[in-house]
């Protein structure tokens, strides 16, 4: 087997410009046991042996510097024939063969689905995620299909929103990176993502936890109204849950691939998406990852037959300014916390406001009397 495509089990937390973000999370995780889904990651080296083997190189960099980032849809004319060109490109036979190998390896009967993700890194930079900008592929059954879905991931490094977001952060565009994930499916009945501290509140001693039913899909990408519990950190405790009406999820399309929104069943709108213990659950697991990795998480996870994955895990953005854990916040952290009102001005007495308007008529007519005296004087 060839170092472009690697075992979860061989990838380290230091392979991420060469694996992407993801990847070295699952394999930082699958190395620190935690319960992740098998898989492996085709690195960001195949990509370029691809490009590289189909001539490619210099086309897609004449394309890329004709990019002008005030025409959005030129921009996406020009991101597309970027696109066009790694779709239609040859995948080396050794190549296509090891990510065959790998994935017949990997399904069984009874876990023959699998998802292909996208996991990206930018080169000689500490951006190792574009979150929602790149794609994901779930319920992907067959070797055929695994590589297609390897190939539009491929090309998703260049979608028009990746493009522009490289742009804004000055990140040169031949310095981006992209290694698909193929992972086994976790067919969920509930899903949706942790944060081992409040990301809102910024507080580092309150823990997050929002869940929808089905796929993790529909609360990462915003589509859903979620269930939200907030822990304790330190004992675990419950200290806050709203469950709310769901109205839509995310699960296999009845066509037996690929995914479908669908409306939430009527008996289950109201009902809590998880059981206060597998809340709890979430929260130990998610304190164990915070410790093995040195800062908060923000961690996507999901329940399948009663049993807990861990589908990614990242740092939390935004807290870098917070080095102390600070009280319980008593505002959610779904709802951002208010800004603090202005006092209102002070309001005198009646009495006084009265009192007040007497004393300054008085003085001016004191005033207009000595200038009408003063006045008299000097016409003697």
């Amino acid at each position: 087997m060839s170092t472009l495509v690697l075992p979860f089990e061989e990838i380290k937390l230091t392979d991420t410009e060469r694996c992407g973000g993801k990847a070295a999370g699952l394999g930082e995780l699958t190395r620190a046991g935690i319960r992740v889904p098998g898989g492996f990651c085709v690195t960001g080296d195949a990509l370029t042996r691809v490009i590289e083997v189909n001539g490619l190189k210099q086309k897609i960099a004449a394309i890329a510097a004709t990019l002008n980032f005030e025409d959005y849809l030129g921009v996406e004319e020009r991101t597309g024939q970027i696109r066009a060109l790694i779709a239609a490109a040859t995948i080396p036979g050794d190549l296509d063969q090891e990510i065959r190998t790998r994935y017949t390896h990997l399904v069984t009967k009874a876990q023959r689905y699998v998802a292909v993700r996208s996991s990206v890194a930018v080169k000689h930079s500490p951006v190792s995620s574009f979150p929602g900008m790149m794609d994901t592929y779930h319920y992907v059954v067959g070797e055929d299909q695994v590589l297609e879905k390897v190939r539009e991931c491929w090309s998703s490094l260049w979608t028009a929103r990746a493009a522009f977001a490289r742009f804004r952060q000055k990140l040169a565009h031949q310095d981006g990176v992209i290694a698909p994930i193929v992972q086994l499916m976790v067919d969920s009945y509930s899903a949706g993502v942790f944060f081992s501290a409040n990301p809102i509140t910024k507080n580092l001693g309150e823990m997050v936890i929002e869940s929808n039913w089905g796929l993790g899909e529909s609360v990462v990408s915003g589509k859903s109204m979620n269930d939200f519990f907030a822990l304790d950190k330190a004992t675990l405790a419950i200290k806050q849950k709203r469950i709310v009406e769901k109205t839509v999820m995310v699960t296999m399309d009845d066509s037996g691939a690929g995914r479908a929104e669908k409306h939430v069943p009527p008996d289950r709108a109201h009902v809590p998406s998880i059981s206060d213990k597998e809340a709890v659950e979430i929260g130990t697991v998610g304190k164990r990852i915070e410790k093995h990795f040195g800062f908060n998480v923000d961690v996507e996870w999901a329940f399948q037959d009663k049993i807990l994955y861990i589908l990614q895990t990242r740092k939390i953005r935004g807290l870098e300014e917070t080095p102390h854990a600070q009280a319980p916040a008593k505002t959610s952290a779904v709802t951002p916390p208010r800004a603090p009102k202005k006092a209102p001005a002070k309001k005198s007495a009646p009495g006084k406001k009265k009192a007040a308007k007497k004393s300054a008529k008085k003085k001016a007519v004191k005033k207009t009397t000595a200038v009408k005296t003063t006045s008299k004087k000097k016409k003697k």
